[in-house]
């Protein structure tokens, strides 16, 4: 049923377009006009989302703040070809059709956020979603322009913190909101202003939540394949010791941010720096560890009845991420106004980050393993249009990663990353025909503080066409190669680590990953149309092949001492297919619906005697529609999402049942003493379903928020 649902929705994708051909024929013929006029900045050539060859959204505007949450994973779970891979309330991933951790890259303002999330995945991206200005998701290898971690695809957030114009006059804007579904209190400011060739910029977030509320019990009973026997029994006994019902323990969190930032603006260009610190504290939810705590007596501790609060905060059995870090940003362009040369840019970004995992013993909390990575990175790009048929860039990137992880529990050893890259893009047009080229050069070393230096030297290379059927119409066909070295601790992991509840093995005789992908794609949007013809539809189906592919295998053995589960990495030959489409149809009265759907499959190429051929905690086939409506001071959307069971989960893992999300939004716009203000609310998963992540290494143990209502008020003066 699964694969005739994933072929259906390419066929869909297909067929859009001969009907997108018929909605759009009576276009204009400049093809040129009436885009977007926000370029996206995952493109430095200065296009469009619409324009761009490959799969890119844009959250922005009132979309992004009806979106925007506490992880970046939630607030993006929405988009096309976008999943969370949650690991409970504080912690959510992007997953980009299938591919998350070291083959997504997370940036901040088009630099590497620099943080520990590609390390395992109870570390939360040091991002905070609240204060984005918009998000930039490019779904598909990206390596090209921002290296070997981007092989599955990018997710930019763009902020304000570096000004790139002098404000007329003080701006600013005040945000607060509240969420049922875990308590969540959140502020947010931002203010910014200037004079003469000077811009400055500050904001701040603070939110704090208690437990994530769920209906029925968080721990959900398991088919015990791979313990059996009496250590199986005595598993299960583990499990509802510290199972809860109608909430997930230990998940409350606390959060603060702020930044500052100042430019300095000519005719020509701008040069800008901005700091940033951040603060976060979150819980991971209760009953993935069990098996390693022990008092005196080597007795488990369990959560006793009423006291979830005592024991969540000081109790034996809680675990804690307590995150610091402090970034600094410098940005600068300059416009050269000639006849050749377009723009040179740079970019440079220093991040000291560290988090520690503390551990609940009786009455207070104990310092388990600290995780320091002390990383920079820089990127330099010039452009050129003279006018003709080429126009390109030229990039160079250069990166350090300082990492280590100190403790009993240090799974990884320290290790100093280098990368240089170097790259360039070229485009042209001809007609109705639009092509873009591109190259990359790139040379990875990792140096541990014991053993043997690896050295990668890694090729990328991509060509995509575009034919524009109409003015705002057009097919597009991409073939990328890209390759990805293996990062620290896929090659030197050799340990339990507590708060994943896994013992995690590396290999030093890793090969470099290489990924081809194809991608067919449609796009059609005329945002200036009426009727019919603003018909908004975007289409693509792709076939990545990845030799050597990099994944932690279940080997279905525990570790004696931790009891943990052992995971292995290793390289496997891997395919993934799929398809994402979305059509938005613009009715009377203000009145649109939109249907969508997204579904990723992959496979190992080879059978291994004793291991699954099913890639695992891949998402669901998923499908749905909205509808929705836009009038003068006020819009709402209903949206309903069913996802399909994941019954391919992988080799020792659990499948997880379908669910059907409802949700519901609605905002409204007004004056206050002359200063826009909005009211809004998003009432989500309101079927109160029990929604279960297959894509979260925690979806046994911690299921999503069940029915929940978020409200806020929004100034801006």
């Amino acid at each position: 049923m699964y694969r005739v649902n994933t072929l259906a929705l390419a066929i869909a994708c297909a067929l859009s377009s001969a009907v997108s051909a018929q909605v759009a024929e009576n276009g204009a013929d400049n093809r040129n006009e009436n885009l977007e006029e926000v370029n996206v900045t995952v493109s430095p050539l200065a296009k469009p989302a619409d324009a761009v060859a490959a799969p890119v959204s844009v959250l922005k505007g009132d979309e992004l703040r009806k979106s925007a949450a506490a992880t970046l994973g939630q607030t993006l779970d929405s988009q096309l070809g976008v999943a969370n891979a949650s690991f409970g309330g504080g912690v959510g991933l992007p997953v980009i059709r299938g591919q998350s951790a070291n083959r997504v890259k997370i940036l901040s303002d088009n630099l590497d956020v620099a943080d520990a999330s590609n390390t395992s995945s109870d570390h939360a991206a040091s991002i905070e979603p609240l204060l984005a200005n918009s998000i930039e998701i490019l779904r598909g290898p990206a390596a090209l322009r921002y290296g070997s971690g981007a092989i599955g695809g990018v997710v930019n957030v763009i902020d304000g913190r570096i000004p790139t114009v002098v404000p007329e006059a003080i701006e600013g804007a005040v945000e607060m909101r509240h969420d049922t579904a875990n308590g969540q209190d959140a502020g947010v400011f931002r203010l910014q202003g200037g004079a003469g060739n000077l811009a400055w910029y500050l904001d701040g977030v603070y939110r704090e939540n208690g437990n994530t509320q769920i209906p029925g019990l968080a721990i959900r009973e398991h088919e015990e394949h791979e313990h059996e026997g009496e250590e199986g029994e005595d598993h299960h006994e583990h499990e509802e010791e510290f199972n809860t019902d109608g909430f997930v323990g230990n998940t409350s969190a606390r959060a603060k941010s702020g930044s500052a930032g100042l430019s300095w603006i000519t005719d020509s260009g701008f040069v800008g720096f901005s700091v940033n610190r951040l603060e976060n504290n979150y819980g991971i939810p209760l009953g993935t560890h069990e098996h390693h705590h022990e008092d005196e007596e080597g007795e488990e501790h369990a959560l006793e009845e009423g006291h979830e609060e005592e024991h969540e905060e000081h109790g034996p059995g809680a675990v804690r991420i307590d995150l610091a870090q402090t970034r600094y940003d410098l940005k600068g362009e300059h416009d050269f106004n000639s006849d050749y040369w377009d723009k040179l840019s740079f970019r440079l970004g220093h991040n000291d980050y560290e988090h520690v995992e503390l551990e609940a013993h009786e009455d207070h909390f104990h310092e388990g393993t600290r995780f320091t990575n002390k990383a920079w990175e820089s990127r330099v790009e010039l452009t050129h249009d003279d006018g003709g048929e080429w126009r390109g860039a030229y990039g160079l990137q250069l990166s350090r990663k300082d990492f280590a992880a100190i403790g009993d529990e240090a799974f990884i050893r320290p290790s100093v990353t280098d990368s240089i890259g170097a790259f360039t893009m070229k485009e042209r047009e001809w007609g109705k025909w639009h092509m873009d080229l591109g190259a990359r050069l790139e040379n990875v070393t990792i140096d541990p503080e014991y053993g043997s230096d690896k050295d990668f030297d890694l090729i990328g290379l991509s060509g995509a066409i575009q034919y524009f059927l109409a003015e705002h119409q057009h097919l597009s066909l991409g073939l990328t190669s890209a390759e990805r070295a293996p990062v620290a601790e896929e090659l030197f992991a050799d340990g339990a680590h507590l708060a994943e509840s896994r013992y995690l093995i590396g290999s030093e005789d890793l090969d470099k990953e290489n990924s081809v992908n194809l991608e067919l794609g449609y796009h059609h949007h005329n945002q200036e149309a009426s009727g019919w013809h603003a018909a908004r539809i975007e289409a693509s189906v792709f076939y990545n092949r990845i030799a050597d592919y990099i994944y932690a295998a279940n080997t279905g053995l525990v570790d004696e001492e931790s009891e943990f589960d052992i995971y292995g990495y290793q390289n496997r030959d891997a395919t993934f297919y799929g398809a994402e489409a979305s059509v938005q149809f613009p009715l009377t009265n203000g009145l649109s619906v939109t249907l969508f759907g997204d579904s990723v499959r992959a496979s190992f190429d080879e059978r291994i005697a004793g291991q699954s051929s099913e890639v695992p905690r891949l998402p669901p086939l998923r499908y749905g529609f909205a509808l929705g409506g836009d009038y003068a001071n006020w819009n709402w959307q209903w949206r309903n999402t069913h996802a399909t069971a994941q019954d391919r989960p992988g080799a020792f893992e659990e499948a997880t049942d379908a669910y059907t999300r409802m949700d519901l939004s609605a905002q409204y716009n007004f004056k206050l003493a002359g200063n826009d203000a909005v009211l809004f609310a998003n009432a989500r998963n309101l079927l109160d379903e029990e929604i279960r992540n297959a894509t979260s290494l925690l979806r046994d143990f911690a299921p999503e928020a069940g029915r929940s209502i978020e409200a806020g008020v929004r100034f801006h003066f």
